[in-house]
């Protein structure tokens, strides 16, 4: 048992850090994923040809293919492809702001930095970037279904008072459809987390990385383990907190109702 006491408090910092990463990686990724997904939503349920189809097109071609590859495309695509033919290298004006605001020491520290592993700002920016993409396209599915199992009683009652399309979206078919996303949203936001994990794979030191870094030099199966039943643990409390989280705001607006 002091074997593994000593172990942890020996990786403690890396393993925050990198928790601390898999948050707020999947903090922004959901909101900008709602950003993404809202707008798609209502698209889908457009009366306009060119709305539905561009929507259709984004929804479609993101589940018919792998996150994996997404996270490769926008990583080594798109961020090459601007450095290449525009000269717009993240990292740099990143740097420049910082430099700007007599603060580009930060780039040399938490939160760019697990351990002695520095992170590139642009690596953050472009797998949470992805992350959202994705899940924008599968939670526009759920935003969809959210509106259409709102009574159409309100919408007409809504054009009765004479309500733009705004005003009837945002005060009465968005409020009452948001008590009805709760449950898949969680299921998502959840899966999200985890998925985060991914990032790895673009050199990203987030939780699961965080703890490969820290088997490394800790060759004992019996080592390995131990963090790896960490890393579970971590994972699993960020997760359940989240559904906790969810089940509150659900009965709230249970209350409400």
């Amino acid at each position: 048992m002091q074997h593994i006491i000593d172990l942890f408090n020996s990786h403690i910092g890396v393993l925050l850090q990198g928790t601390l990463i898999t948050i707020l990686i999947a903090a922004f990724s959901s909101v900008l994923a709602m950003v993404f997904a809202i707008p798609t939503g209502l698209m889908r349920l457009s009366t306009i040809p060119l709305l539905r189809w561009i929507a259709n097109v984004y929804v479609e071609s993101i589940r018919g293919t792998p996150l994996f590859l997404q996270l490769y495309a926008v990583f080594f695509g798109v961020r090459i492809f601007l450095i290449t033919q525009f000269n717009y290298n993240l990292d740099v004006k990143i740097h420049e702001l910082f430099t700007a605001l007599n603060s580009n020491s930060l780039l040399q520290s938490f939160p760019f930095k697990v351990g002695d592993n520095p992170i590139s700002p642009s690596t953050l920016v472009f797998g949470v970037v992805a992350l959202s993409f994705n899940y924008g396209a599968y939670l526009s599915e759920v935003v969809r279904a959210g509106v259409q199992a709102v009574d159409r009683g309100q919408a007409e009652a809504a054009d009765s008072l004479g309500l733009s399309w705004f005003q009837k979206t945002r005060f009465i078919i968005l409020p009452q459809a948001l008590r009805l996303m709760i449950p898949p949203f969680t299921n998502y936001f959840i899966t999200l987390v985890q998925d985060t994990s991914l990032l790895s794979a673009i050199t990203l030191v987030e939780l699961s990385q965080a703890v490969q870094l820290s088997i490394t030099g800790n060759s004992g199966p019996a080592d390995r383990w131990i963090f790896y039943i960490i890393e579970l643990i971590l994972y699993f409390a960020i997760c359940y907190s989240l559904a906790i989280a969810a089940r509150r705001t659900e009965r709230r607006f249970a209350k409400a109702s």
